[in-house]
């Protein structure tokens, strides 16, 4: 059958991959003009600002800020029953399981490109409180399917040398040799190309105006250009994934889909000093930074990136400020190793659900389907939730037991 992806971000780039896999005539439509543009760093804040510069505010926080007051009210039928706090991190780390061996999969059958170069990932704590309390959960995560291991501050030291002038400050850390470091821009630009060798055909420079419905589904989508001219295209199924973007259609359509925002700041180095970057992508638990190498045409440099959930606009902190934080415990767990002269700022806003899951699954129209609100780490499980939707959509139960919408 026919279906439209609305939305060209990584999980509606890999919902349409696993859908033309499975068959169907696939459209995916996005106001970008390349797909997963957000994931390649296209729809960023321009690079080389100055900490005290503020990267552009996304065009929909303002339908957001309004949307998400009205929304507080609303029990969607989209969020289910409410989990606890163990239940929602058992159907993330399956999700997020699923997803890798997705990977893989995909990795083996069509060779998508990532970034391998890391030595694995670490989760550091210099807090003994915190660690002795993730360290409670871990038992329960491997059992999930999670290659966790619990390292002693001298085990951590061991495989990340970086670390060293921290010894005495370091209470434990986490380590798994699977997550490794993967770029979404260079695992996006290679979904990208097998959707297009598959067959998926991508409509750039179209934003969604309007999703019509009758009779209890969708009997058209409204497209504009960027000239602002007018079309229409109809399909027997159609997919949201238009992240932020999604509320006001939802809401359009009366479908409660409360959401948060949150901004991804991101800071990427030039590494000055390669014999002491570390080689495993770092997860810092005091300031909840993710640290890692990466390869980019100037050389090699330190990406460094940290979620922060945006309460409105009045109490959120300057983006200097978050800026000014992040470059400073850079230096404080890495002293010298980059030049922060150099440095490029950038940020971008992110969808995550008011249950803190990402929404997949079905509507209350019929031929309605959703694939959004992951946060800012969406990409982890893109290709999780991509199939799990394309299988949806098809009429087949997904492989992986998780809180899908039922509709």
């Amino acid at each position: 059958m026919r279906v439209i992806v609305l939305g060209g971000g990584l999980l509606g780039v890999a919902s349409a991959y696993y859908l033309q896999q499975l068959g169907h005539e696939v459209t995916v439509i996005d106001r970008h003009a390349a797909p997963a543009a957000k994931a390649r760093g296209m729809a960023s804040a321009p690079a080389r600002l100055p900490p005290s510069a503020t990267p552009e505010r996304s065009l929909c926080s303002t339908a957001i800020d309004g949307l998400r007051r009205r929304l507080r009210r609303v029990s969607g039928y989209l969020t289910g029953t409410r989990h606890r706090p163990a239940a929602r991190l058992e159907h993330m780390v399956r999700l997020a399981t699923y997803s890798r061996e997705t990977v893989h999969e995909l990795r083996q059958e069509a060779g998508v490109s990532q970034d391998l170069r890391s030595a694995g990932w670490m989760r550091i704590y210099t807090d003994a409180k915190a660690f002795e309390s993730f360290s409670h959960n871990v038992r329960r995560l491997q059992a999930l399917g999670c290659s966790l291991q619990l390292l002693s501050p001298e085990e951590a030291l061991g495989i990340e040398p970086a670390l060293g002038h921290l010894r005495g400050q370091i209470a434990g850390a986490a380590f798994t040799p699977e997550d490794t470091s993967r770029d979404p821009a260079a695992f996006a630009a290679s979904l990208a190309f097998m959707c297009r060798a598959a067959g998926v055909r991508f409509l750039m420079n179209h934003s969604v105006v309007r999703l019509h419905a009758r009779d209890g589904r969708i009997d058209h989508v409204e497209l504009a250009n960027v000239d602002g001219e007018r079309s229409m295209l109809r399909a027997d199924a159609y997919v949201l994934a238009l992240g932020t973007g999604s509320v006001p259609h939802a809401q359009a359509l009366g479908i409660a889909m409360p959401l948060r925002r949150v901004r991804e700041y991101r800071i990427e180095l030039p590494i000055q000093n390669a014999a002491r970057a570390p080689q495993v992508m770092l997860n810092d638990r005091t300031e909840r930074l993710r640290i890692h190498r990466i390869e980019t045409p100037q050389g090699e440099r330190l990406r460094v990136c940290c979620t922060v959930r945006l309460a409105t606009d009045a109490q959120d902190l300057p983006d200097s400020t978050h800026y000014a934080r992040m470059l400073a415990r850079v230096e404080t767990l890495l002293p010298g190793v980059v030049d922060p002269t150099h440095a490029e700022f950038s940020s971008t806003l992110h969808a995550r659900s008011a249950s803190g899951m990402p929404l997949i699954g079905r509507t209350p129209l019929r031929n309605l389907f959703l694939n959004t609100a992951p946060g800012a780490q969406g990409w982890v499980n893109a290709c999780g939730a991509g199939k799990s939707i394309a299988r949806i959509v098809s009429g087949l139960s997904p492989e992986v037991e998780f809180a899908f919408a039922k509709g």
